[in-house]
């Protein structure tokens, strides 16, 4: 492998090349230029990045930009213009709409080797939400003029984000629907069934990455009228909260839930807790 300075690079070599991708930020927050080698080697080791050919990524890697953020850091405000679009090398970033009230709906959280912003790529480059790092997170910026170019010289690129954009999509539109049409204890259990398990000790664990309170967030209800959620989905046997992780102990119980909204007992009907109505 080489740089575009001619540096030959051996096997020998990625593990230290990997570690300067992920560290190659300016430590007062401006942003910083990534060498071509380190960053694409980080990006074939991503999966939102499998399917793109060695020549497609080299592409994006030049003249790519990262930059690390404090927690509670604005990335990007909604109808600000965006021309390009970013991907979490470590930490955290959250999506949100704000109503007119103050009220905030988180939309998304991404983690490391997730992207977001793409839909400014395709639009008239205004952002549609705001972006806010949960923790400290470092995040490389490609520019739209760069995959303007580059989808100019060969379209084919251009399938691959469309896939991720019309998979965004759809988790939208899952989204719309429940919150509009399921009760708290439905949308826990969608959130808990969508996200990413790892086994421990025989354990189905969900490590959930945020705080209760941004959980609540994300399911729009309060961080009180989800702990006792959890509490009562723990009592039926379905999951078991510590801390930042619960463990899945009945998926099929879960399933049953998110499909049919508020359908463990006793909050079937939602009166015993206003917190548990559809509206929540």
């Amino acid at each position: 492998m080489e740089d575009r300075r001619g540096t030959r690079f051996g096997q020998e070599d990625i593990p230290l090349l990997r570690q300067k991708a992920l560290t190659a930020i300016n430590v007062k927050g401006h942003f910083a230029a990534m060498t071509d080698a380190a960053l694409l080697l980080t990006l074939q080791s991503l999966a939102f990045f499998r399917g793109l050919a060695r020549e497609q990524l080299a592409a994006l890697a030049q003249g790519a930009v990262a930059r690390t953020y404090a927690a509670k850091t604005r990335v990007a405000s909604e109808s600000e213009p965006v021309r390009g679009f970013f991907l979490v090398l470590t930490g955290r970033v959250k999506l949100f709409k704000v109503s007119p009230d103050g009220r905030e709906q988180t939309l998304y959280v991404f983690g490391p080797g997730e992207p977001f912003c793409l839909g400014t790529l395709f639009g008239e480059g205004l952002f549609p939400a705001h972006a806010e790092t949960l923790s400290r997170s470092r995040l490389v910026f490609f520019s739209g003029q760069a995959l303007d170019g580059m989808a100019r010289r060969d379209p084919s690129i251009l399938f691959h984000f469309l896939r991720v954009m019309s998979g965004r999509l759809a988790e939208a539109m899952a989204l719309v629907e429940s919150l509009s049409l399921r009760g708290l204890p439905g949308r826990l259990a969608g959130f808990l069934l969508h996200a990413r398990e790892q086994e421990r000790d025989g354990r189905r664990l969900v490590a959930l990455g945020v705080s209760q309170r941004e959980l609540a967030k994300i399911v729009g209800a309060t961080p009180e009228a989800v702990s006792r959620a959890l509490k009562r989905m723990a009592r039926q046997g379905l999951v078991r909260a510590t801390g930042r992780e619960i463990e899945i102990r009945d998926r099929e119980g879960l399933l049953v839930l998110a499909g049919q909204g508020c359908d463990v007992a006793p909050c079937q009907t939602g009166k015993d807790d206003p917190q548990f109505s559809t509206g929540s």
